[in-house]
């Protein structure tokens, strides 16, 4: 017996049909962020602004290798909905690299070398086009899609109160993204399970996924900590790396829902948060 479930089997039927009901809504939202942000826009913590700051500084040229990958599947795509979905995801991910190079810039103005962050980002992406197949480049943004919707629930259904440690100019900005992340999170999957369908190969490049992403995003935020000076605030590290891996920190919040990935019958809507969703669209984006 196959370990992994077929993309016919009942459980898969059912996740697919939840995620062909999902509307991704494409939002040009033109954010703008006065001068007067503090430095340490989340929580007041050093380490913790910086990994986000780390994290928007590798969005743009990401999102932009996300929509390369699936773009390279578009025109093999029969179902009418999924290849809907697929444009939804292409417009929703350009408008998340636009805005955050915006908010990039705002750090950039603060002297933080994000730029730096974002050449090797980009560099590595130029790499992956170059030497990965575009099943594995699929492959990649698949997993990369997972660890994004996985972090974006955390802030909309595990500790949505966290949003308000966000300075109240950049809130906006990363309800949207989460929102949307959420949106589209099965997108990519749904895609690759339909024209590629290669399960183990999947879970062999999440755990390369995971590996290069918690390396190249803990660079960054050394790298940024460093430059702001306070990489020796003990007491701002030791809040920071409590949030992250404390007994009820971020961390461990999440990890059940990554491992979930690498379950037999796993979907990205099994983790069905479309109603904790709806009432963050509606609270910031007057949205039903």
């Amino acid at each position: 017996m196959n370990m992994f479930a077929s993309p016919s089997s009942s459980k898969a039927i059912q996740y697919r049909q939840v995620s062909a009901s999902i509307d991704i809504s494409v939002r040009s939202m033109d954010f703008t962020f006065p001068d007067e942000i503090p430095e340490f826009w989340f929580s007041n913590n050093p380490l913790l602004t910086l990994l986000l700051t780390a994290l928007s500084s590798a969005f743009p040229d990401g999102e932009r290798q996300f929509i390369h990958s699936v773009r390279h599947y578009q025109n093999k795509i029969e179902d009418p909905i999924l290849l809907q979905q697929v444009r939804a995801f292409i417009g929703q991910e350009a408008h998340h690299g636009k805005e955050h190079d915006v908010l990039n810039g705002v750090m950039l103005k603060k002297g933080y070398p994000v730029d730096r962050i974002y050449k090797r980002f980009k560099k590595m992406n130029r790499l992956m086009q170059t030497q990965f197949s575009p099943a594995h480049q699929l492959a990649c943004t698949v997993c990369m899609e997972h660890l994004t919707a996985i972090l974006s629930d955390y802030f909309i259904s595990t500790a949505p109160e966290d949003l308000a440690l966000f300075n109240v100019h950049l809130r906006k900005i990363w309800v949207w993204h989460a929102i949307e992340e959420t949106e589209h999170k099965a997108v990519a999957f749904d895609v690759y399970q339909s024209l590629v369908n290669r399960p183990y190969f999947l879970r062999l490049v999440m755990l390369e996924t995971t590996l290069s992403f918690v390396l190249v995003t803990g660079r960054g935020t050394i790298e940024l900590l460093r430059h702001s000076g306070r990489q020796r605030d003990l007491k701002g590290l030791y809040q920071g790396l409590g949030y992250l891996f404390g007994r009820k920190g971020l961390v461990r919040n999440i990890s059940k829902a990554y491992l979930d990935f690498f379950s037999a019958d796993f979907h990205p809507w099994q983790h069905d948060n479309r109603n904790m969703m709806r009432l963050l669209k509606n609270q910031y984006f007057n949205e039903q």
